[in-house]
């Protein structure tokens, strides 16, 4: 009856986890470039149980441990594209991240907000972007309109001031630091396409992540249901099973 108890809290507490994601995803539905974060939910090893009062001690069968949260993975398929018609918002139409120095070192985003900072400096969530040279792309702030072409490339009245360092990152190994920044293995050759005017969307589907908050919410009852069934057995064999009448 332990054992029951022990599974059943090891349950609610993988969908208590489960939950804190989905939360994080829905609380994130409307960020550019957001990328929703899935969870993977694993049994513990089985134990063997056997029957110590019988000679021999057969073997009864296997007793599963409970479920755990196994991994947390980021999902980084695209979301939709839609128009500002702000000459710094850019969307990347295909696979690959544009390249920021944060202040832990380089990392990436598909965010694609661009600002410019008193200095003529592109950021993209507080950090400035790379160029293809690996520096920051400067502008003017006071000077004409800015043009984004498709390769990246970034000009003012005629000028070029760089060029956007998309890369191509390992799926298995994008980890998310906040401010849509995300840290990764570079790998293989980009294919996006740079789009001025333009946001990529959250890819969180708020009518899946509200279908599985009710999921989740309905198996966490049912751990709470068995571990409360427990409880009540162990009372009763403490008050009843032992008393004396």
């Amino acid at each position: 009856m332990i054992r029951g108890l022990y599974i059943a809290a090891t349950g609610m507490l993988a969908q208590n986890r489960r939950q804190d994601v989905i939360a994080n995803n829905l609380a994130n539905v409307t960020t550019t470039g957001f990328k929703r974060d899935s969870t993977a939910t694993t049994p513990f090893a089985d134990m063997l149980v056997s029957n110590l009062g019988v000679p021999g001690t057969p073997q009864v069968g296997t007793l599963s441990l409970g479920a755990q949260v196994s991994g947390i993975t980021t999902v980084t398929s695209a979301g939709a594209v839609s128009s500002t018609g702000n000459q710094l918002d850019v969307a990347l139409l295909g696979s690959g991240w544009i390249s920021v120095d944060a202040q832990g070192g380089r990392r990436y985003t598909r965010g694609g907000h661009l600002e410019a900072d008193a200095k003529g400096t592109l950021l993209a969530g507080g950090s400035p972007v790379e160029g293809v040279n690996g520096k920051p792309i400067v502008i003017d702030p006071n000077s004409g309109p800015v043009t984004i072409a498709p390769d990246g490339t970034v000009t003012q009245e005629g000028q070029t001031k760089g060029r956007l360092r998309i890369a191509s990152l390992d799926p298995a190994t994008v980890k998310k630091e906040g401010e849509s920044l995300v840290a990764g293995t570079e790998t293989g050759t980009p294919t996006a396409v740079v789009k001025q005017g333009h946001l990529e969307a959250s890819n969180v589907n708020t009518v899946t992540e509200m279908v599985e908050l009710i999921e989740v919410m309905r198996a966490f009852e049912a751990n709470q249901k068995a571990a409360l069934a427990h409880s009540e057995t162990l009372q009763d064999a403490v008050t009843k099973v032992g008393a004396v009448r």
